[in-house]
């Protein structure tokens, strides 16, 4: 099947993931063979105790960083993200890994009258995640908790929808991360992950290597003052399964109908996964496409 393009400019996938996929394997292996790491892995810390402190030494200049890195385009992606959400009015939504709440605010404003919790364990993103809120005047429609994504402090069930941006590539457990927003995603509801890709090859992939291997870092050290936080983001996103990787990741923590789309020349790839219930079809189906 070959790409096409949805009405937002992104590249919409087909035949990435083979519909007749099952948990229980795919060409004989066992899925978590399929979804590795790359071939040669690089050596990635990513112990909570040192990414905390990574990103509380740069989220005073996080957001800058942030529109630099992409043009502004970040903006854009999100509110994607918050599109995908797809919440009803009076909805809860959660947005993990929040950092300073782009996404949280971006729910908000897509979906008047809904209640948004923002989770990260940097207190210092969550405190200037609570003053954008406050500016924005959305401060009683939105809360920011402390948290692990790998332990979220909520009951089964929760929210509507579950959301990510640029923040799973960071956990120690992948697997357990999707299965913790599919835990407190009611059924029927959605997980949307927005993160970094590599992207297949061409233009995308040339561009991809210049960018964030060799003008990130050097803009981190510039603007940021902190070199080392903009090498490991470049050497994390090369030790992170590839887009159609993490849809089989998504499928094996028992979301179904798994698609993504990208964005950027295929640098950024947005995926959706529905917590299996009503209107969802049945458990373990991986859609072919958006």
């Amino acid at each position: 099947m070959q790409a096409d393009r949805t009405p937002g400019g992104a590249e919409r996938e087909g035949g990435g993931v083979d519909r007749g996929a099952r948990s229980a394997g795919i060409d004989g292996r066992p899925v978590s063979e399929v979804v590795d790491r790359p071939t040669k892995p690089e050596v990635v810390d990513r112990r909570p105790e040192r990414i905390e402190a990574m990103f509380g030494a740069i989220a005073a200049r996080y957001d800058l960083m942030n529109r630099l890195m992409t043009a502004g385009l970040d903006r854009r992606w999100r509110r994607a993200a918050a599109g995908a959400a797809d919440l009803s009015p009076a909805q809860r939504a959660l947005d993990v890994c929040c950092g300073t709440g782009d996404l949280v605010l971006a729910l908000a404003r897509r979906y008047p009258g809904s209640h948004v919790t923002g989770v990260d364990f940097s207190e210092e993103m969550l405190r200037l995640a609570r003053g954008k809120a406050e500016r924005a005047g959305l401060g009683g429609t939105v809360e920011f908790v402390r948290g692990d994504l790998l332990q979220l402090p909520f009951a089964d069930d929760s929210f509507a929808a579950t959301t990510v941006a640029f923040g799973v590539r960071n956990v120690t457990d992948l697997s357990r991360a999707f299965a913790e927003m599919r835990r407190v995603t009611r059924p029927g509801g959605r997980v949307v992950c927005l993160e970094i890709s590599t992207p297949p090859g061409g233009p995308g992939r040339r561009f991809h290597e210049l960018w964030f291997d060799r003008l990130v870092p050097a803009l981190g050290r510039l603007v940021a003052e902190e070199g080392s936080a903009y090498s490991y983001l470049p050497a994390s996103v090369r030790d992170f399964p590839t887009a159609e990787r993490l849809s089989l990741v998504m499928f094996e923590a028992g979301l179904a109908a798994v698609h993504f789309v990208r964005f950027g020349f295929g640098i950024i790839a947005m995926h959706v996964g529905h917590v299996p219930g009503a209107g969802t079809g049945a458990q373990g189906d991986l859609a072919e496409g958006v």
